[in-house]
C-alpha cells in the first residue's frame, strides 16, 4: 500500500468520526426541516465516501501499473534466457 492510499484510508476514517460526533451533537434549532437537517450532516458521510472511491481508484492504478511491470519483467527474463542460450551455442561452434 503506498503512502497515497494510507492517507486516504485516514482521511475517510476520519471524516466518519466526524459524522458520527456530529450526528451526536444534534442540529442547531434554526435547521428546522427534515431535508436541512439530513444534508446539515451529509456533508461529512460525503467526504468520506468520496475518499472511499479515490482509494479505490488509486488502489486499481497501481495494481494495473504492477501487473504491466510484471509483464514486462517476465518476457525480458525470456528474451535474455533464449538470447544467452544462443550465444552459448554459438560460442560452442567451430568455424
Amino acid at each position: 500500500m503506498t503512502r497515497k492510499e494510507i492517507l486516504l484510508l485516514s482521511a475517510a476514517l476520519g471524516f466518519l468520526i466526524i459524522w458520527v460526533l456530529d450526528l451526536r451533537a444534534g442540529t442547531p434549532p434554526e435547521v428546522n426541516t427534515f431535508w436541512t437537517k439530513i444534508f446539515y450532516h451529509y456533508s461529512w458521510l460525503m467526504m468520506c465516501v468520496g475518499c472511499l472511491f479515490y482509494f479505490q481508484y488509486t488502489k486499481q492504478i497501481r495494481l494495473k501499473k504492477e501487473e504491466q511491470l510484471h509483464k514486462s519483467q517476465k518476457k525480458e527474463s525470456s528474451e535474455d534466457l533464449k538470447k544467452s542460450q544462443r550465444l552459448a551455442l554459438q560460442k560452442g561452434k567451430k568455424k
